[in-house]
């Protein structure tokens, strides 16, 4: 009489035939003649090779390895709009897994790269120095209020001690205010930093 394994190891798969992993089919008691209870979505067949960035299809006779990007993101060549893969298969060709770096950058075909045009160019270094005015602003007029306010300390100063701290504020403040008028004017490259109160 011959033995059978109690059980046996079958293939997985989702309802696309691709392979999740390796589960167990038992041997069915009742008929007892080899004949195993095989799961559902289970088939019985040999595991597939593990091959980095694909996924292993059935076929129905053989694994067929498809292109598993999963989880990747990647970027509308015509928009640079990011997307994550969520399904297995080849990457479209109207995707391309270079980050897009921003709204100045168009992807060029022949390049097979974002690239910008010399208009864009201009108007990104636009955009980056009224930036670059906009914060020096801000700091300019924040200064400009702890001076005036320094200021009202040491004119309306109780005490010697008062007095001496207000000074020593008011100098720190107007100092740092010199600093902003240099690097505004691109005497120094560093943006200077702010006075500790």
């Amino acid at each position: 009489m011959k033995i059978y394994a109690p059980t046996i190891p079958v293939c997985q798969l989702d309802e696309n035939n691709y392979f999740v992993g390796m589960t167990t089919a038992d041997l069915d008691p009742l008929v007892g003649n080899g004949h195993y209870l095989i799961p559902g979505l289970c088939i019985e067949a040999d595991e597939p090779k593990f091959k980095a960035g694909y996924i292993a299809q059935w076929t129905g006779e053989s694994w067929q390895y498809i292109e598993d990007h999963r989880g990747e993101s990647v970027y509308i060549k015509e928009t640079g709009q990011e997307i994550k893969i969520s399904e297995p298969g080849e990457l479209p060709k109207t995707v391309t897994t270079t980050p897009y770096p921003d709204s100045f950058h168009h992807w060029s075909e022949k390049e097979n790269k974002w690239v910008m045009s010399l208009e864009a160019e201009a108007q990104k270094q636009q955009q980056i120095n009224n930036e670059r005015q906009a914060k020096i602003n801000t700091l300019l007029s924040v200064s400009t209020e702890k001076i005036a306010a320094h200021q009202d300390m040491i004119d309306f100063a109780d005490t010697e001690e008062e007095r001496t701290e207000a000074e020593k504020g008011l100098l720190a403040w107007r100092k740092y205010r010199a600093a902003l008028l240099k690097y505004q004017k691109g005497l120094i490259s560093e943006l200077p930093s702010t006075p500790k109160e």
